[in-house]
């Protein structure tokens, strides 16, 4: 693709975050209002929400639906950000894009920001190429963010924890006000939210649009482990399902997953039991408890804060008697103690990295807060650098998971597959 297209894109990036609907709703219009082309499902949450979209993308595939994909951030390439039937978009129909939407953004009051402009050149591409449904994830919080403008056949929200907050609000009822805002009128919503404190803000706002709340635990649930996991949903149930993803916790966002879909069934799109097993099983979701390497094992994981970091918490202590060594590298906008209050302890040695990226937190503040837990450290600067000595002092029984950032971990895996070649 031409490097002046993609970099248009990425220039847009120093007008940071914009709240409001406006710009990106009058864009859309220009483009003909794409968002209306295809069906959709929304989803929100604080973690969880790219795997949950990821399976309920993968189901949808299974079914044979055109299915396209919207989530954000990428991991090693903008192009990953939208994908239809498991492809990303390549580099021509980029290239040929984004100049019709700049073109149509010249028609717009006001400054677009970079995920403005790349929510409606994702939706014009799904329109292009005549997708069925589509998964949209929301980029930050709900009510503002630009993905906002859609109507979709049922809105979700993963769970509500503490990330964004200088832009959600610093309790998890503030940001759970910002997340229900993608609820609509009518429209059911799913969620894995047990909270009482977020999930009373959800169901407020579900009862004032009159939306049908489908609530874990309550609608639908889930057992078992991660080998074989036990569906109960709304209409019924599925025994035995094998999961594509690791980690006991993506048992609650296939559950949310399949609690939506079970809502998308509703309007007579045809959704199988095959379907819902084939697409469990294949679903993929790189950089969430990704296995690159067997021997030692190495783990790529984008834990971004201490929910996310809990999560991987727990599949890391089942790991048994390996000796682990971490590899991290953080926003400095995250919550670092609460991440490193979840993980440090878990470890042998740490190896502190910070990714190419102007958010990050410099080596030089990872080992401050790195100093009470009284871990042996090594500062290695970059994250390619940190990923070579963790995996070169490792033994072959040994583990190395790389976690912190999806930053973090898009570096690493880069690198990682890389060397494998």
């Amino acid at each position: 693709m031409k490097g002046s297209a993609l970099a248009f894109l990425y220039g847009l990036q120093r007008h940071g975050i914009r709240p409001g609907l406006a710009r990106v709703e009058k864009l859309l219009g220009l483009l003909g209002d794409p968002q209306n082309d295809f069906l959709s499902m929304h989803i929100a949450g604080t973690n969880g929400k790219g795997s949950t979209s990821a399976f309920a993308a993968s189901i949808l595939r299974e079914a044979g639906f055109r299915t396209g994909l919207y989530t954000s951030p990428h991991l090693s390439k903008f192009n990953e950000r939208m994908q239809i039937n498991g492809r990303a978009i390549n580099d021509a129909d980029l290239a040929r894009l984004i100049p019709r939407v700049r073109k149509a953004a010249r028609g717009v009051k006001g400054q677009l920001s970079f995920f403005e402009f790349t929510t409606a050149l994702a939706f014009l591409y799904f329109s292009e190429k005549k997708t069925d449904v589509a998964v949209i994830e929301t980029g930050m919080g709900g009510r503002w963010d630009a993905t906002n403008v859609i109507a979709p056949l049922v809105s979700i929200i993963t769970n509500v924890g503490l990330d964004h907050t200088a832009h959600l609000g610093s309790t998890l009822p503030e940001i759970a006000f910002e997340k229900a805002g993608i609820i609509k009128y009518g429209v059911p919503v799913v969620t894995g939210e047990t909270h009482k404190a977020a999930l009373s803000v959800i169901a407020k706002r579900a009862r004032e649009l009159d939306a049908p709340l489908i609530i874990l635990g309550r609608a639908f649930d889930v057992d078992g482990d991660e080998r074989s996991v036990d569906y109960t949903g709304i209409d019924g149930g599925i025994k035995g399902l094998e999961l594509g993803l690791s980690g006991a916790h993506q048992m609650n966002n296939a559950s949310v997953a399949l609690a939506a879909l079970e809502c998308v069934r509703m309007y007579g799109l045809h959704i199988t039991a095959k379907a819902v097993r084939d697409g469990l099983k294949k679903a993929l979701w790189p950089g969430r408890l990704e296995v690159v390497k067997k021997r030692p094992l190495v783990l790529l994981d984008a834990a971004h804060n201490p929910s996310g970091a809990k999560a991987l918490r727990a599949f890391l202590e089942g790991l048994k008697k390996r000796r682990l060594s971490l590899v991290i590298g953080v926003m400095n906008d995250k919550d670092i103690k609460g991440i490193f209050k979840e993980l440090m302890p878990l470890a042998d040695t740490v190896f502190l990295a910070s990714p190419g990226i102007e958010r990050s937190a410099p080596v030089e503040a990872l080992e401050r807060l790195a100093l009470p837990f009284k871990k042996r450290v090594i500062s290695a600067g970059s994250v390619k650098e940190a990923c070579r000595l963790a995996i070169a002092e490792a033994g072959p029984e040994d583990a190395v998971c790389v976690t912190g950032s999806i930053f973090t971990v898009g570096e690493a895996r880069g690198y990682l597959i890389k060397s494998k070649k």
